[in-house]
């Protein structure tokens, strides 16, 4: 008897003990617990209330990025990586042990870096979809407060390098010393005013004296060489709205994503169960 009272006093002091692990809030049927919330008050050292509000958002974001079927994979990650370490002229390793001697972990970088994109690409199709978040007006005072963000090149002076064969390519962008008879190259001056825009936003973040991505350009397959970017201008604000709303974004991302997801908040089963 003696041993069956111990037993439920044990009991009785580990509940009493440990109610932080507690379900504290359920958002359309996902959990949130106390020990969640008493985290990210210590992490962050914020009120009960904005931890709390912090959670819910973040949930939103989560089910959003799943239904809107965002996925970053490794593959696309380590590109993005390899695109900063190029837009530095510095190497991966070079960005690792930089990273390193700030204190930074590079899988913390990389955990980071994920969560950056997701919500560029959550931006993204947020604005696609919700063109009431941003009205003409006020990407037209964005663009006329912050001309030279949109003052482009408009003439690249590139070698290009043309070929059917993928595999001839990547073995001469892993040694272009050494040129493969099936590739053709040519140098030309390109004005990115008769390109689309997918392939103007390559050329102008790809560095100079760096190659481009391969691309497909019907039956060939074609790399550039980024020799000199010329003639900078004013691009005019309706040929080049997407990249405005971009940029928009960008800078207004938080505040874009809160009206968002204060919205999709207000329509939400959010059901208190502890306080």
């Amino acid at each position: 008897m003696k041993f069956i009272t111990i037993f439920i006093a044990i009991l009785i002091n580990l509940v009493i003990a440990k109610p932080i692990d507690g379900i504290a809030i359920k958002v359309n049927g996902n959990i949130i617990t106390m020990y969640e919330i008493e985290k990210i008050q210590h992490e962050k050292k914020i009120s009960k209330k904005e931890a709390i509000d912090l959670i819910i958002v973040n949930k939103l974001k989560e089910n959003e990025i799943k239904r809107l079927g965002i996925i970053i994979d490794d593959k696309r990650l380590n590109d993005e990586i390899n695109n900063i370490s190029s837009a530095n002229n510095i190497t991966r390793e070079d960005l690792i042990n930089a990273l390193k001697a700030q204190g930074i972990d590079f899988q913390d970088y990389k955990k980071n870096l994920k969560e950056h994109l997701e919500n560029r690409d959550l931006m993204q199709k947020v604005l696609q979809t919700n063109t009431n978040l941003t009205s003409d007006e006020d990407l037209k005072k964005y663009y006329d407060a912050n001309p030279s963000i949109f003052t482009f090149p408009t003439i690249i002076k590139v070698t290009s390098y043309t070929s059917i064969s993928d595999e001839a390519l990547q073995k001469f962008l892993s040694n272009p010393l050494v040129m493969n008879p099936n590739i053709q190259s040519k140098d030309e001056e390109i004005n990115i005013k008769n390109l689309p825009p997918q392939v103007v936003s390559i050329f102008l973040n790809t560095p100079d004296k760096k190659f481009t991505p391969i691309l497909n350009s019907g039956n060939t397959l074609i790399v550039f060489f980024i020799k000199e970017k010329t003639n900078k201008e004013l691009m005019p604000f309706e040929d080049i709205k997407p990249n405005v709303m971009q940029k928009y974004a960008e800078a207004k991302e938080n505040d874009l994503l809160n009206e968002y997801f204060n919205k999709i908040k207000a329509s939400t089963n959010i059901e208190y169960i502890r306080e």
